[in-house]
């Protein structure tokens, strides 16, 4: 598939502007798609860089992350799953209780795993529970074993995953394989994008667009920056829930 050009009439149909930044990625996961779904014989043997199955973009809210994966996933014919990553470790945690008699419940967990997908998508990753950091280690060296490729979309770079969090060292391992396995890429806009000299004149955005949006999105960073971020945590009908607040 041509996503260059498939994009492009995305972008036209849906009246998005076009961003060159966001046209490096989607050539990025062109090529990201050919080295794990469309080798032949000859690209394995003269293939000069070591293929990875792991995709991770980055980048601040509102640039355009999850729309461009969202558009890549959509267009992938492989069988696939896309899962919050809070959702995913919740069914994770629920298979290991329910074959909590077996030894290497993992292994069973990414074989039942690789039956239902060729890659999965992670929207909006991140990491803040201490068992989820302790466990990741493994349970991510056993996806990637398996040949499972995966897509994910986070406002944190690799190195910074579960930054201050208790017993890091411990989540310490996973950074490494998430490092050793995947593609790091930054999606970065330029400050005038989709802006104007008036904007800070603005009070009221009006139609709810990509335009807009990407406004409201830019003032609610400007008005964060460097605010203190709590979690709290609640627990609902038996389960822990994580909430931020600034």
């Amino acid at each position: 598939m041509n996503l260059r050009e498939a994009f492009l009439n995305y972008c036209e149909t849906n009246e998005f502007e076009i961003n060159e930044n966001q046209l490096n990625i989607i050539d990025d996961l062109k090529k990201f798609y050919n080295e794990n779904f469309r080798q032949n014989f000859l690209t394995k043997i003269f293939k000069k860089r070591e293929i990875r199955a792991g995709y991770y973009l980055v980048g601040d809210v509102g640039v355009g992350k999850t729309m461009i994966l969202n558009f890549f996933f959509n267009k992938l014919n492989e069988k696939k799953l896309r899962l919050h990553f809070n959702e995913f470790m919740i069914n994770f945690h629920d298979f290991i209780f329910k074959n909590r008699n077996k030894e290497n419940a993992i292994d069973y967990f990414v074989k039942d795993l690789n039956k239902r997908a060729q890659i999965i998508y992670f929207d909006e990753f991140q990491v803040t529970n201490i068992v989820d950091a302790m466990i990741l280690g493994k349970l991510f060296k056993k996806i990637f074993e398996s040949k499972i490729k995966i897509i994910f979309s986070s406002n944190i770079r690799i190195k910074d995953l579960y930054k201050d969090g208790l017993q890091r060292d411990q989540f310490i391992p996973f950074i490494e394989i998430l490092k050793e396995n995947s593609h790091e890429k930054k999606l970065s806009i330029n400050d005038d994008y989709r802006s104007s000299k008036n904007n800070d004149l603005e009070r009221f955005l009006y139609p709810i667009d990509q335009s807009n949006n990407f406004k409201f999105n830019k003032f609610f960073r400007k008005i964060t920056k460097n605010k203190n971020k709590t979690i709290k945590t609640l627990e609902i009908k038996g389960r822990k829930v994580q909430i931020e607040n600034f």
